[in-house]
């Protein structure tokens, strides 16, 4: 009888052992068992700097439900997209998970939804992002658990090409010239601007360049196009129109036109003005019978450059020499030395002489002139030699002549 107890006690335990472990086996499956997929997400696409509403719905797909739910939008902000406020969202519904009192549960293929107010970087590139939704629940023995989730956003952006600058080089142009005309384009958009193609158009008066390719304009970037144009020797001064037209596309694709219209003017051509800067000789003081240098210098106070610039001047007969001294273009402003090789009859008399020098130039459209400027030299008395030294002169004749003749006379005897 003894011996059937055992046997029944020991049967006992085992089956109750098995029972125990398979409840406790059956109990850690489900208590890991919810598993949470995302099912919707609205918006996908924003744009850098938008503000707008994140709204994400959740489906326990596992074998189990969740407690006590929380989501964490992007916790450690890995990317451009963060949420205005609070980060971290309570769930909180009023679903009894199957037979137990929990509240506050996510059943077995139960959808929640969760919003976020976000905002996009205002630099935030454009791009996909994989943004992490942490969540965080209890399972039926209160063990927590934890999820990360991917929401993938593309941040899109639409660049905007303006027109920041026009410039010539020369600052100044005129007709029959050449210049180079800078264009500045920048994107002041959220996105990049590609395929960037340049078409520029003037009026007959010009000539040159039409096209530029820039090619790629990230956003706040610019790009800088030149075109070498020339105007045309029959242009008149004033302003003309001129027209660029730039086209691009965005990185979905969309093509993108705009012109902008701006003004070149051509500036009306000054009169040459070529005037006598200064005037020196070498030696400094000329006398009759002496040759000299004569240096004039040639400075262009107009507002226009001389070319083919000759000096020709015009001397009493006193003098002789070398009239003519070539000096070739003279710009705007700049200054240059004619240079005359003359000398003074022996015969001249002392005094002021009137002169004259004539240039002879063209302008930039290759017209003729001449101009004249008057001028003195001075013709200053020769040295008059001293009566004292005449003496001492004569002197040393006479004593040199009775020395020599002193040594022919003792050398005779």
């Amino acid at each position: 009888m003894i011996k059937n107890c055992l046997k029944k006690g020991i049967k006992f335990i085992a089956i109750f052992t098995v029972i125990t472990t398979m409840f406790f086996l059956v109990q850690g499956t489900y208590a890991v068992g919810a598993d949470f997929y995302i099912t919707d997400v609205e918006p996908t696409v924003v744009t850098p700097g938008e503000t707008t509403t994140l709204n994400i719905t959740l489906k326990n797909l596992g074998t189990g439900y969740a407690a006590y739910l929380r989501a964490v939008l992007d916790p450690d902000d890995v990317s451009p997209i963060s949420a205005v406020g609070e980060t971290k969202k309570y769930i909180n519904t009023v679903e009894a998970a199957g037979e137990t009192n929990y509240f506050g549960v996510v059943n077995q293929g139960k959808k929640i939804d969760v919003s976020y107010p976000i905002e996009v970087d205002d630099s935030a590139a454009a791009g996909t992002y994989n943004v992490p939704l942490k969540l965080v629940w209890e399972n039926q023995i209160r063990e927590e658990q934890t999820e990360t989730l991917y929401i993938s956003m593309a941040v899109t952006g639409t660049p905007r090409l303006v027109i920041s600058g026009v410039n010539t080089s020369p600052s100044r142009i005129y007709a029959d010239s050449e210049f180079t005309l800078t264009v500045d384009i920048e994107n002041i958009g959220t996105g990049k601007a590609k395929s960037v193609e340049t078409k520029l158009t003037f009026p007959s008066e010009f000539s040159g360049e039409r096209t530029a390719f820039p090619g790629t304009i990230e956003r706040d970037t610019r790009a800088t196009t030149t075109y070498d144009l020339k105007v045309s020797k029959e242009a008149e001064s004033g302003g003309y129109d001129f027209g660029l037209f730039v086209s691009f596309i965005d990185e979905d694709g969309t093509e993108y036109l705009i012109e902008k219209n701006f003004s070149v003017y051509v500036s009306e051509r000054g009169d040459i003005d070529l005037e006598i800067a200064g005037l020196d000789t070498s030696p400094g003081k000329i006398v009759p019978g002496s040759d000299f240098t004569l240096s004039i210098q040639i400075e262009n106070i107009g507002t226009q450059d001389a070319k083919a610039v000759k000096a020709e001047v015009a001397l009493p007969p006193e003098f002789t020499g070398k009239r003519t001294s070539f000096v070739g273009s003279l710009k705007e402003d700049d200054t240059s030395t004619a240079i005359f090789d003359l000398a003074v009859l022996k015969d001249a008399k002392p005094g002021q002489y009137e002169s004259a020098i004539t240039f002879y130039y063209l302008d930039e459209k290759g017209k003729g002139f001449a101009d004249r400027k008057e001028f003195s030299l001075d013709i200053a008395p020769p040295e008059k030699k001293s009566p004292v030294s005449s003496i001492v002169v004569g002197l040393l004749i006479v004593i040199v002549a009775v020395y020599l003749l002193r040594r022919r006379r003792e050398s005779e005897i």
